[in-house]
C-alpha cells in the first residue's frame, strides 16, 4: 500500500487502497449490506448515528475524485489509506446482528441459530491470525532471526557506540524497532519516497541530496562514480550498508573500498572505513534528572 500513488492509480486509486486495506477480507462488503439495511429498516435516530455518517464517509473519504483533489495541495500517497481507518466497521456490524436477532427471532431456539449463522458468516468472511498455523517465535524479540544477526555483526565490528547504517528496506524499517542504537542513514519517509520511484535526477543532483542519492544506489541500483559515492556516506557517516545477497551493487561496492564484515542467510553486511567520521553523542540529562528527584 505504501507504494501506491495518487499520480499513477489515478482515479483507481482509492479501489487499490481498498483492495490492499481488506485483502481477503469481506467485512468491508457486510459494511455497506449493514448501511443499506438500516436506511430501509432503521429508525431515524440509528438513520442518524450510522446511515448519514456513512453517506458522508461515501461523499469524501471513498470518493476517487477525493485523492486526486487533495494530493494537488498535499501528499497524501502514504497516508490516505489511515483514513479508511474511521470506518465504524466493528460497530456497525456488532449493532445490526445483535438488532436482527433480537427483533426478527423470538423464540431462544431460533435465536441461538441466528447467533452461530452471524458467527460463520464473519467468520468466513474474516481472516483467521493462525489460518496457516501456530508460528512460534524464533526469539523472544519477536523479530525475524535476521534483523538481530546483523545488529549483533555491526556491533561486533564497530569501534563507536552509535554507528550508522543503510539497509535494504524490509531490514532498515526492522532494525530501528530492534536496536535504536544503530542509527539509520535514511528515516522512513525518505526510504519510503525512494521505493516509490520518486527520487529524480533533479534531486540527486541538487546540493546536499546526500541521502537521497545513497537511497538510489541502493534501491535503484544506481552505481555512482566513486567521489560523490565517498562523499555521500562522509556527509552521512554512514559506514555499514546492509544488502540482500541477490543485489547487483555489492561487487561495485567492494571495488570502492567496502569489505564484507559478515553475511546471514540472505543478506550481507559491507562497512566502508569513513575518514572524518563524526561520532554521535546522546545529549546527557543526568543533571536535569537528578534535580527534578525528590
Amino acid at each position: 500500500m505504501q507504494t501506491l500513488t495518487v499520480a499513477g492509480s489515478g482515479l483507481l486509486y482509492i479501489f487499490k487502497c481498498i483492495g490492499y486495506y481488506s485483502g481477503s477480507c469481506f467485512y468491508l462488503l457486510i459494511y455497506a449490506a449493514a448501511l443499506v439495511y438500516l436506511f430501509l429498516k432503521g429508525s431515524d435516530k440509528e438513520k442518524d448515528l450510522f446511515v448519514r455518517p456513512g453517506i458522508m464517509m461515501l461523499l469524501t473519504v471513498y470518493n476517487p475524485l477525493t485523492p486526486v483533489l487533495i494530493d494537488k495541495i498535499f501528499d497524501i500517497n502514504k497516508e490516505y489509506y489511515r483514513f479508511l481507518w474511521i470506518t465504524p466497521v466493528v460497530i456497525i456490524l456488532s449493532y445490526c446482528a445483535v438488532k436482527i436477532v433480537s427483533e426478527k427471532f423470538k423464540g431462544r431456539g431460533e435465536r441461538t441459530i441466528a447467533v452461530v449463522a452471524f458467527v460463520f458468516l464473519l467468520m468466513g468472511a474474516g481472516n483467521f491470525v493462525y489460518a496457516k498455523g501456530y508460528m512460534a517465535t524464533t526469539n523472544n524479540y519477536k523479530m525475524p532471526g535476521e534483523v538481530i544477526q546483523v545488529a549483533e555483526i555491526i556491533r561486533r565490528s564497530s569501534t563507536v557506540k552509535y554507528p550508522r547504517a543503510l539497509c535494504d528496506y524490509n531490514l532498515n524499517m526492522e532494525i530501528r524497532q530492534y536496536d535504536a542504537s544503530i542509527l539509520l542513514t535514511a528515516d522512513r519517509e525518505k526510504y519510503m519516497n525512494a521505493v516509490a520511484g520518486n527520487i529524480t535526477d533533479e534531486m540527486l543532483a541538487a546540493e546536499g541530496s546526500y541521502v537521497n542519492r545513497l537511497l538510489a544506489m541502493v534501491v535503484q541500483e544506481r552505481k555512482l562514480p566513486k567521489d560523490i559515492l565517498l562523499e555521500a556516506l562522509t556527509e552521512t557517516n554512514t559506514e555499514y550498508i546492509v544488502l540482500s545477497k541477490e543485489s547487483g551493487i555489492i561487487d561495485y561496492l567492494k571495488n570502492y573500498g567496502f569489505r564484507e564484515v559478515g553475511d546471514t542467510k540472505s543478506r550481507v553486511v559491507l562497512h566502508c572505513d569513513i575518514e572524518g567520521v563524526n561520532e554521535f553523542e546522546l545529549a546527557d540529562y543526568t543533571d536535569v534528572w537528578n534535580a527534578q528527584k525528590w
